[in-house]
């Protein structure tokens, strides 16, 4: 069940893997289009099951409420889907058991992502604006989206494609790209999860590809602006899957050389229209993971033709952008300086945005040196990725992306007095503790694959007991995982993540109303940069019995 593939040699080498059988690879193709519909459907289905819990989100109550009642619809999806796997894990239906574990795995995905998407919902009940209403990023993405709407162009330097997204979502509905950003960030928060999974599977078998795949990929999850770390865990498979077609482009045809870069190329672009910033941050390692990885003496020319199509391919499909960026590098500056900008420079083992809530001392106090034990158990997997597969391309791969943005986080961050700007330095903490968490759970998979040969471990990784097991925990993880990130989501006062709900109850709907549940408040509704609204925050502040915190009104309903 935990049972991996064996990877085909790095190199050229006498080892021959026999082609599948010819019904392999459609029957393959079924199954990872079932897995992509049980993954979607299994998001789609908590959001719509959402829509029927009946709280007021400005009452703390009813949003502990809430959060209960998202748990308990998803225990029992779970709970079907585990006895499922027991059904079938009997002698009659062994034969099914593979199959199930698959599609229990997929939906594993989308339930924690539609989890979080329908705690967003909760969140927003009553509203129809998107977290944060008009304000900060929100307001920005809808003023741009409206100049696109009107004039067709937009500025070349900031991805393009989330903006496409909202004008033509604000066409199709006919809404104000305000009103637009509510149900995209819905959407986009509900598919986090299957995206992940489904590009994690260009590499890992299902379960692995959940638990190396979903698992890490949690702490990255931002409703907010959804579009943005879910292109970090999309691009980091589709390059690992390129450097390994790179590495074995010597025992490859001319066929499986171009058609594959054209594919990368394709995604690779789609990725950098969307959001670009990863690739900043990634770019110094994947050149040195590349040439080390070059098939220098095997298959150069193979190798050269892979890079040269996938990079014309992305250039041609991401040129615009591209070139705007560039052309933009040395003239913009962000002078955002937020909180994250005062953290101790090499703590990356949270990444709190620029709206942290209460935090106390900040890092929190390590037990070692100051390095907290969660940074001490992730250095740890790193060292045993290294030494139990220090020759493996994911390895080498990930471990010099890691260097690469560790260097230039510092690059940025050592500038950040004599330039007076940040340049995004706090955002390369995501993508470090992204790879750390990759490293560590290679660790784990390279380490199970060194006993692939033992028949009685083979054995016990096969077993459907321990694929029971192990979905039995994913499951219980990913609900306290999504719980605790949507209950962050919820309505606060504070400089929490909550303000973001909170803002959106408090400003005026674009029909002139107040939002539903606004007079919970008793603070009216204002438009935007009305300074009222801020006095209200701090009103409201004032009367919470824990910081930050929403009262429940006395009448217990609002």
């Amino acid at each position: 069940m935990l049972s991996t593939a064996p990877e085909q040699p790095p190199r050229t080498s006498p080892e021959h893997t026999p082609p599948p059988p010819p019904t392999a690879q459609p029957r393959r193709g079924r199954l990872f289009a079932a897995e992509a519909v049980v993954s979607v459907a299994a998001a789609a289905l908590m959001v719509f099951l959402a829509r029927g819990i009946e709280v007021n989100p400005l009452d703390r109550i009813g949003q502990i409420s809430g959060l209960a009642g998202l748990q308990l619809r998803y225990a029992l999806i779970a709970l079907v889907l585990l006895i499922l796997l027991v059904v079938t894990a009997r002698v009659r239906w062994a034969a099914h058991a593979p199959t199930a574990r698959r599609l229990a795995a997929a939906a594993a995905s989308g339930l924690f992502s539609g989890l979080v998407a329908g705690a967003i919902l909760i969140a927003l009940r009553g509203t129809s604006w998107g977290l944060f209403a008009l304000y900060g990023d929100a307001g920005t993405l809808s003023d741009w989206a409206h100049v696109l709407m009107d004039t067709g162009t937009m500025k070349p330097d900031y991805p393009p494609g989330w903006i496409h997204v909202i004008a033509w979502y604000s066409q199709l509905t006919d809404t104000a790209p305000e009103n637009a950003l509510k149900p995209l960030q819905i959407a986009g928060t509900a598919l986090f999860g299957p995206v992940a999974y489904l590009a994690w599977r260009l590499l890992l078998t299902p379960m692995w590809a959940l638990a190396l795949g979903v698992l890490p990929a949690i702490v990255l999850i931002e409703p907010y602006k959804p579009y943005t770390t879910i292109m970090l865990v999309v691009m980091v498979p589709v390059l690992l899957a390129l450097l390994r077609r790179l590495r074995r482009a010597g025992d490859t045809t001319w066929r499986g050389i171009v058609l594959p870069a054209i594919g990368f190329g394709l995604a690779l672009g789609l990725i950098f229209l969307i959001y670009s910033g990863w690739f900043v941050w990634s770019a110094p390692g994947i050149v040195v993971a590349a040439l080390v990885l070059f098939p220098w003496r095997t298959g150069w020319a193979k190798g050269l033709t892979l890079l040269l199509v996938t990079a014309g391919v992305f250039v041609a499909v991401s040129s615009r952008h591209l070139f705007g960026l560039l052309d933009a590098s040395g003239s913009v500056k962000d002078r955002y300086f937020y909180w994250d900008t005062w953290t101790e420079p090499t703590y990356i083992a949270m990444w709190r945005t620029d709206l942290p809530g209460t935090t106390g001392p900040w890092p929190p106090p390590g037990e070692i040196g100051g390095v907290g034990l969660f940074t001490i158990l992730a250095l740890v997997g790193l060292a045993t990725a290294i030494a139990v597969a220090r020759s493996r391309t994911i390895v080498i791969t990930l471990t010099c992306v890691f260097a690469g943005a560790w260097l230039l986080r510092f690059h940025f961050g050592s500038q950040m007095y004599a330039a007076d700007a940040v340049q995004l330095y706090p955002r390369s903490t995501a993508e470090l503790l992204y790879c750390l968490l990759l490293l560590t759970g290679f660790a784990a998979y390279y380490g199970v694959r060194r006993f692939d040969a033992v028949t009685r471990v083979r054995a016990a990784l096969s077993s459907p007991s321990l694929g029971l097991g192990a979905l039995v925990a994913v499951f219980l993880l990913l609900a306290s995982a999504g719980s605790s990130i949507g209950d962050r989501y919820m309505p606060r006062v504070d400089n929490s993540l909550g303000v973001l709900a909170t803002a959106s109850h408090l400003t005026r709907q674009t029909d002139g109303n107040c939002p539903a549940y606004n007079h919970t408040l008793g603070k009216g509704c204002y438009g935007k940069n009305d300074p009222r609204y801020h006095l209200a925050l701090e009103e409201l502040a004032e009367l919470s019995l824990k910081p930050g915190e929403l009262r429940h009104p006395s009448s217990g309903n609002g």
